[in-house]
């Protein structure tokens, strides 16, 4: 699956975290390559086969709360807090057959289903 112009995935480990990795990396047979960056850091390059091993390895990574290196993703937090409310007009949204004038609060249902609770049969 990857390709010769493609690289590796990698990740930079903690010591405490390595052995937890590579436990994982053997019990799922996820070929690695481990480089020693200094003394308490080391680089673990993963080859993927298929995209199921991909995706388990995403989810043991986030688990761990470690980041593959090169990935420039942003994060959930940071998209949460420059979320901007939307209103009705701009986003186009409809309700039954008519367009959401702006302020309007009611919501009107013309096909709805009627029932009087209130007599007895």
């Amino acid at each position: 699956m990857s390709f010769l112009n493609e690289a590796t995935p990698n990740v930079t480990v903690k010591k405490k975290n390595i052995s937890t990795l590579i436990e994982y990396c053997i019990e799922n047979k996820i070929d690695i390559t481990i480089k020693s960056k200094s003394n308490d850091d080391f680089d673990i390059e993963f080859i993927i086969t298929n995209t199921s091993k991909a995706i388990a390895l995403g989810m043991c990574l986030k688990e761990l709360k470690l980041e593959l290196n090169g990935l420039s993703i942003t994060s959930i937090a940071s998209i949460k807090a420059n979320k901007k409310v939307l209103s009705a007009k701009e986003t186009g949204l409809t309700i039954g057959n008519g367009i959401v004038a702006e302020g309007e609060t009611e919501m009107a249902f013309e096909d709805a289903l009627k029932f009087d609770l209130g007599s007895s049969n």
